[in-house]
């Protein structure tokens, strides 16, 4: 149940900075208030006073505000006019949508000592139902301009009062014929006499009935209204405090950073874990097919200024794997290549980073495309059909050659295979590619992969060493 207090009516009075002694205007709709209090104490200089869309049951305590010329209590739960007798400057009072029934006509004529009374609405209350709803209230209040919006004529003023005696006694004819005490419903207070005690209202009975389907029937009447906002209260209030009962009971989570780790090596990768396409640097780069066909070959625009040291790189038969400055670029290969004969390059100017991957198979041509990125949009990024007839046959006399090259050469390929390790398909193994370093000297700088050197068999050598790089 929501009450009037100066913290509320000081809330709504920002228009006056806050004070609530000189306040002439306050709007206090939508506050499930259920009785009218404290305003004639806190706020005598009231002339505008909003109180639609409320639970207020009885008009009350508002004899101490002189000043008052607007009332809307328009939306609430009225069912007698009285009490405004003290409220000598009323100009205006809205009854729109209330309860006011047949019965409760007989308490306009509590208004009569408002002589400054102009405008009164009543719409929307069930003795506005009346037949003689409309002439009654003009013959009781022969000061009125206006009622529920429309002018009252001369004409209309006059007729009303010679149909007066009539419409009085089939008023009360028919409220006696319903049971209703014509004198007890005529009856209006003055609470002027008396302070007000500012006791909130105490509990409302239950109005309704339990139907055949086990469901609450409520009648619309004003005790249905305040059961129903209380009940609703009482649902939110409870949907709080389990709220932070819920709250409360939650365990302590430590929060991490709010940025991710940074990495300073590549990330494992277990046996069969699937390969993603990453790159979360957004480095700019191409793969495409070198122009002989016999490669692969990958640019990244690391940057100029970037250290090398800052780049490692993890080369394997499908796939390659760069950390820079600890963003990882991950793609996967259209074929598969040889990461023994790989070599990484960086341009001295630029700063261009260049790998090129020999194919496995360099007649074989690329059919899955859409893992290249060419440099040129609109191109496929794979040699020309020449180019990779050329490098067939390159390869075809290479291979010629070195089975006429013996038993010898034999052992060296043999040597290499076992030195890769973790390859697929074919006898050249993944070999990783870490720490690149460069060497100065003219031109760009070139960078060499730090790899596990081929151990070649001697018939007359018996040390274990691998050769110097």
């Amino acid at each position: 149940m929501g009450r009037i207090t100066e913290r509320l009516i000081r809330s709504r009075a920002e228009h006056n900075e806050g004070m609530v002694s000189t306040l002439e205007e306050v709007a206090l709709h939508q506050q499930n208030i259920e009785k009218i209090e404290a305003l004639g104490q806190l706020c005598p200089k009231l002339k505008i006073l909003y109180l639609q869309n409320n639970l207020i049951g009885k008009i009350q305590n508002l004899h101490k505000l002189k000043e008052l010329e607007y009332l809307n209590l328009a939306v609430n739960n009225v069912t007698k006019i009285q009490n405004l007798q003290r409220c000598e400057s009323l100009k205006k009072l809205d009854l729109t949508i209330n309860f006011v029934s047949k019965a409760g006509l007989l308490t306009v004529e509590s208004l009569r000592h408002n002589i400054h009374l102009e405008e009164l609405y009543l719409l929307g209350n069930p003795c506005a139902d009346w037949h003689g709803y409309r002439q009654f209230v003009v013959a009781k209040l022969p000061h009125l301009h206006k009622l529920d919006g429309q002018a009252i004529k001369p004409s209309e003023r006059i007729a009303a009062a010679q149909a007066l005696p009539e419409l009085e006694a089939a008023l009360a004819a028919e409220l006696a014929a319903e049971g209703v005490d014509v004198a007890a419903a005529g009856q209006v207070e003055d609470d002027s006499l008396y302070d007000e005690d500012g006791i909130a209202a105490g509990e409302v009975p239950e109005t309704g009935y339990v139907d055949e389907a086990g469901e609450l029937r409520r009648p619309w009447c004003p005790a249905t209204r305040i059961l129903e906002h209380r009940e609703q209260e009482k649902a939110n209030r409870e949907a709080e405090e389990k709220k932070k009962a819920a709250s409360g009971n939650k365990p302590v989570v430590e929060l991490g950073p709010s940025k991710p780790l940074r990495r300073d090596e590549l990330p494992p990768l277990e046996d069969g874990e699937r390969v993603y396409q990453k790159n979360e640097g957004r480095w700019d780069f191409s793969l495409e097919e070198s122009g002989d066909g016999r490669a692969l070959v990958l640019e990244v625009g690391v940057g100029k200024f970037l250290d090398t040291s800052l780049i490692q790189t993890d080369l394997q038969p499908t796939y390659v794997r760069l950390l820079v400055k600890a963003k990882l670029l991950q793609l996967l290969l259209p074929c598969e290549v040889r990461p023994d004969a790989a070599t990484a390059q960086r341009n001295m100017t630029t700063g261009q980073l260049v790998i090129t991957m020999p194919k496995e198979n360099p007649a074989e041509p690329i059919t899955d495309v859409a893992k290249l990125r060419p440099k040129v949009p609109g191109t496929s990024g794979t040699a020309s059909v020449s180019a990779v007839a050329a490098a067939a046959a390159s390869a075809a006399a290479a291979a010629a050659a070195a089975g006429a090259g013996g038993r010898g050469g034999g052992v060296a390929a043999g040597a290499a295979g076992k030195t890769g390790g973790g390859g697929s398909g074919s006898g050249s193994g993944g070999t990783s590619i870490y720490n690149i370093i460069k060497k100065p000297g003219d031109g760009d700088f070139v960078m060499k992969e730090v790899r596990k050197a081929a151990v070649v068999a001697a018939a007359d050598d018996d040390d274990d060493e691998p050769p110097a790089l």
